[in-house]
């Protein structure tokens, strides 16, 4: 089965300010592809504030010279549009930024199905002290850099295929299944057509 995870990091607390975007497939059980770009916030929500810059390291001065989504949009949806399935660690929160940005550059985002590997990791082993995304990375002995899109996402389907193995699946919604956590299907509003003036 092929999946695709995905991660972004934000500028700040609006919706639209992905300031980079990562999207990695996995197939058979191993990497096979993993595209990474820095990503210039759409005006008006590309203030880097100092406590997220903290997190990510990221500052204007890095993407200034960057695409905005509206320019990598095609690429990172193929990699969507070719998986059976799209995985995030706490995918609330990228879901929730891919389908605000979407909307706001007028691009229509194609339907996918999605599973969240924090909500997994919460079932598959609950005694662990939280279900970050360092924690469960340490849990499953792998090292990344934690807070960089790209080793984020890449992270995340590790964690999945580590979970797939710990309960002896062999594919994504077969551990859905047995951890009883839902497969979410990402379907985003139609765009308005512009009318033409009379």
């Amino acid at each position: 089965m092929k999946f695709a995870a995905i991660d972004f990091e934000t500028a700040n607390t609006h919706d639209e300010s992905i300031c980079a975007a990562a999207v990695v497939t996995f197939e058979n059980d191993q990497l096979q592809e993993s595209l990474y770009w820095l990503v210039r916030p759409p005006k008006g929500h590309g203030f880097f504030r100092p406590d997220f810059t903290n997190v990510h390291g990221l500052t204007h001065l890095d993407i200034r010279s960057s695409p905005d989504f509206s320019i990598i949009a095609s690429d990172f949806f193929n990699c969507l549009e070719t998986a059976e399935l799209v995985i995030a660690h706490n995918a609330q929160f990228d879901i929730r930024k891919l389908r605000s940005t979407s909307k706001h550059f007028g691009i229509q985002c194609p339907p996918f199905t999605y599973l969240c590997t924090y909500r997994l990791a919460r079932r598959v082993w609950p005694t662990l002290k939280n279900h970050q995304l360092s924690t469960v990375a340490t849990h499953i002995g792998h090292d990344f850099d934690h807070h960089h899109a790209q080793s984020d996402a890449e992270a995340a389907g590790q964690a999945l295929l580590a979970m797939m193995k710990h309960l002896h699946v062999k594919t994504p919604v077969e551990l859905a299944q047995r951890a009883n956590v839902k497969v979410m299907s990402f379907a985003q509003e139609k765009q308005p057509v512009p009318q033409p003036q009379t």
